[in-house]
Order: structure tokens, then sequence, then C-alpha cells
């Protein structure tokens, strides 16, 4: 790929040193048009490697699309609040990112564009190769671009192979590559390992960071607004009913309560699950603990480097839930004077997915070198250990299609075969009726806000098995309904109705 685009370029540059001037794919020659983008990273700002990177890209789309890319810095979680602030002010902003939360706030002040039309006559590489743009839509109309390019997932437990071998794990459960878990199977695992390690030895690591139980891993279930607070759909039960539920007033969730407390008891969870400051990803290194739940890609597909081999296990299948559009997305805000030019600076990064790598992984021979290409996959190496010590290193997987990426070594070199086929085989079975929706909480903004903090109140707690949940969970319940639970989960199910009623 690398091969070819290079040759492209210095046609189009010969060609305009004969012009003298700015020559284009199309035949124009109209002057370069100034695009900023927002830019999520971790990485210093004043290191060099994302200025080279930035002019690397724009040696390749100027020539093509006539877009010269300017790339503004920003914390990920703190785009949204950034993007309104610069809009606000009239700063010049193309392209803004929406992350982990609702576009239903900026759609709702007016503040990006709608992008049905521009995507018709400038994304039709998006078009074409995302799947996942019905997850980026707000009253029926399209407003942002996912970054990612995965619907739906499957989710089980990360266990350290030593551990397995160890116990002769496989024998004793059973195993089989498409044998779903229980979570009555997975306790039989734990007792069985918690008997040999004994004490100060843990076998799960409660995701703080996330409300859902063990980290989605519990059951199937949809949330039409992408929050807990909104209520959600008990697919675990029927995959059509578009009942809205509390979650946590459901019989699973009690059961769920009853069962991360009787963990705890048991001393499978280390008993400051609740208060710790540590992510997972760091403590499963640690050699006293033997696996997390986590989501779940297929036997020998594992992404997640845990300083040691591991097998997942599976407790839930494959299968799409909406979420509520709530994912990471690009959006255009009001005030870009050439949204059109935007979009196809977007377009750009899946039409050329060598574009997409550059921003991703960075220059190869210097960031990473290609170990191994298969058809359509391919597998690269970090140049270091530590890749933070990179001279570009870029942490947010957010550029193009990240199923034409190539994976990092030592991940399978199939995974994105086996993501595209898995995704296009998911039987209507598995799929949330949802997909489409959009909720829009403004008659219930001063519920939900209380609710999150009620939420955001109990749920460490509880999903750590730190408390008894016949005392706390009645308590957390009652401050449900006391933030206005009921009248949220009333109207998520009116709009959800007459969505459905206007299908």
């Amino acid at each position: 790929m690398k091969k070819k685009l290079v040759l492209g370029l210095t046609a189009a540059t010969a060609l305009s040193t004969v012009l003298g001037g700015t020559a284009f794919a199309d035949g124009s020659d109209d002057e370069i048009v100034e695009i900023i983008w927002q830019y999520p990273t971790t990485m210093d700002t004043a290191a060099d490697g994302i200025y080279r990177m930035e002019d690397a890209l724009n040696e390749m789309m100027e020539p093509e699309i006539g877009v010269h890319v300017t790339f503004e810095p920003v914390g990920l979680m703190d785009s949204q609040n950034s993007a309104v602030l610069a809009i606000s002010s009239g700063e010049q902003l193309d392209v803004m990112l929406t992350a982990f939360t609702g576009m239903g706030n900026v759609v709702n002040k007016g503040l990006i564009l709608p992008l049905d039309d521009y995507l018709e006559e400038y994304g039709q590489d998006i078009l074409a190769n995302s799947k996942t743009l019905e997850m980026c839509g707000y009253n029926g109309e399209t407003y942002g671009i996912c970054t990612g390019d995965t619907i739906g997932n499957s989710y089980g437990y990360m266990m350290k192979k030593s551990f397995w071998d160890k116990y002769n794990l496989a024998e004793e459960t059973g195993w089989t590559e498409d044998k779903v878990y229980t979570m009555e199977e997975m306790e039989h695992i734990f007792e069985i390992v918690k008997a040999g390690e004994g004490e100060n030895f843990y076998c799960t690591i409660p995701w703080n960071t996330t409300q859902d139980p063990l980290n989605n891993s519990y059951i199937e279930y949809d949330k039409p607004s992408g929050s807990l607070s909104g209520g959600v759909l008990m697919l675990n039960r029927d995959f059509t009913d578009t009942t809205a539920y509390d979650l946590f007033e459901t019989e699973e969730y009690a059961q769920y309560c009853d069962m991360l407390y009787d963990w705890a008891q048991k001393g499978y969870i280390s008993s400051d699950a609740a208060v710790t400051t540590e992510v997972p990803e760091t403590v499963i290194r640690e050699s006293n603990y033997l696996g997390m739940f986590y989501w779940y890609s297929d036997p020998g597909f594992g992404e997640v480097n845990i300083g040691e081999e591991y097998i997942l296990l599976k407790t839930i299948p494959y299968y799409w839930a909406y979420g509520g559009g709530s994912v990471i997305q690009w959006s255009v805000p009001i005030t870009s004077e050439n949204p059109e030019k935007a979009v196809e600076a977007i377009n750009f990064l899946y039409k050329h997915p060598e574009a997409a790598w550059l921003v991703q992984f960075g220059f190869e021979g210097e960031e990473y070198e290609v170990v191994a290409e298969d058809g359509e996959d391919w597998q690269i190496r970090y140049l270091a250990d530590d890749v933070t010590s990179l001279p570009y290193y870029n942490v947010y997987g957010i550029w193009g299609n990240r199923l034409q990426w190539p994976v990092v070594e030592p991940t399978n070199i199939k995974l994105n075969s086996y993501k595209r086929d898995i995704m296009e085989n998911c039987p209507e079975s598995r799929r949330s009726p949802l997909f489409g929706y959009s909720f829009v909480p403004d008659a219930v903004s001063t519920q939900i806000a209380a609710i999150e903090t009620v939420i955001e109140q109990y749920t460490p707690s509880l999903n750590s098995g730190a408390v008894d949940p016949a005392v706390a969970l009645p308590e957390f319940i009652e401050s449900l309904k006391a933030a206005g639970m009921d009248d949220v989960i009333a109207e998520q199910q009116r709009q959800i109705d007459e969505w459905l009623a206007n299908k």
C-alpha cells in the first residue's frame, strides 16, 4: 500500500511544479483548505513526533483533496467540553470528538451539523467501509462518524494460562472453543484455584471504572440512553422485548449482588476492591490474581497484554447492543467554514488505510515494523518494549476503519478477519431492536443527573461485594426512586414506543 501511495504523490508533486500551483486529483487548482481537527492524546504535545506525523499526512492529503490538517491536542474525555468552548468563543474547529457520552447535548444546542448530505457527496468511503453509522444518529439524522468499526461483542473471563494448566481446568470444566460458561461454573473454577493458592490470592478484579455488572459479562442488556441511569432493555430475557426496566430493581441484579457478596466472603475478591484506584489492566499483572471479566474476542484472539499467556472463557455469546449510540464519534461543528472538506478529510482515512496507519502507529521503521502479512490481515511489532518511549505513540484507536488496521504482536493476525466475519453473521435473534433510536433527555435531565450521582455512590461497593446487599440494595433502589428513576423510565418508554410506531 505504501509504495503505491508514494508513486501517486510523486506524480501529483511533479504536476504541481509544471503548473506553478497546487494540482489536485480532480484537476482543479483551488486554494488549500485549512482544517482544524481535535487530536485526543496523552503524549507530550511538545514532542516533534506528532508534528512529523501531521506533516506526512498532509503530504498525502494536499495533492488529492486540497486539505491541510492541523491537529489540536486535547484529552479524550475533555474533547466535547473543549469543543463547546471553542465553538462558543468563535475559534476555528472543523472536526470535533464526542467520547463515551451521548451527542444529544451538542445537537440540542445546535452546535454540530447533520451530516447525511455531506456523507452522500464527500463521504463515499465512510459509507462503504463503516458499519456503525446507524449508531451515530439523533432524531433521524446522522450527526457523527463512529471511530470504531465493530458492532457488538462477546464477553467473558480472561484467565492466566499458568493456573489453567496447573489445575487441569480444561478437563475439569469440559472446555471446548464453543463452550459458554455459567456463573456457577466460573465459581467452581474460583473454588478450585483459591483452595490451591490460599490466602491473599484473588480470583477476579471488580471494575470501578464501569457500573455494568461484571464489566458486561453477566447478562445481555441494552442501554437506550447509553447509561444505566436511563434504564435498560433486558435482552437476556427476550431480544424482541422493548420494555424499559431499571436494571437495579430486577431479579437478575439482586442475584448478581448476592453472588458478588458471597465471592467476597469466600476471599475471591480483594477487601480493598471498592476503593482501589489501580486499574484492572494493571492489577491483573500481579502474581496473586487469577484473572478478570472482560470483553471477549475468541479463543486465540486476545488483545490485552497482561504480562503472560492467557485464555478466554466465554460467558456472554456475541450480540449487538445499541447503547444509545454512546460511542466515540467525529462530528462537524456549525462554525466550520468548510464542512464538506472536514468530511472529506475524515473520509480520506477510510479511503486510504495507510493514512490511518500513519496516524495510529506512526512511521514504519521508526515506531513499528511489519512482521507478517496474510491476505487482508497484517501484524506489526512496536520497536520498543515501552511504547511511550517511541518518538510517536498514539494510545487511542480512533482513526479510520479499525478493521483495516494491522494487529500488534502477539495478537493473532486473523483477529480482524474474525471480527469482520462474526459481525456480518450476527443473527437477527442476537441484535437489540433499538438500532437507530435516540433518547432525548431534556424532559428528565434533572432527574438523570441526580440518578447518576446515586449510581456512582452505590455501585462500586455492590460491584465489589463489599456491602451486604440485603441492606444496601433496598437503600440503593429507594435512593434511585427518590432521585426520579420512575420518571426517567416512563419517559424512556414513551419515546421508545413513539419511535417504534413511526419506524
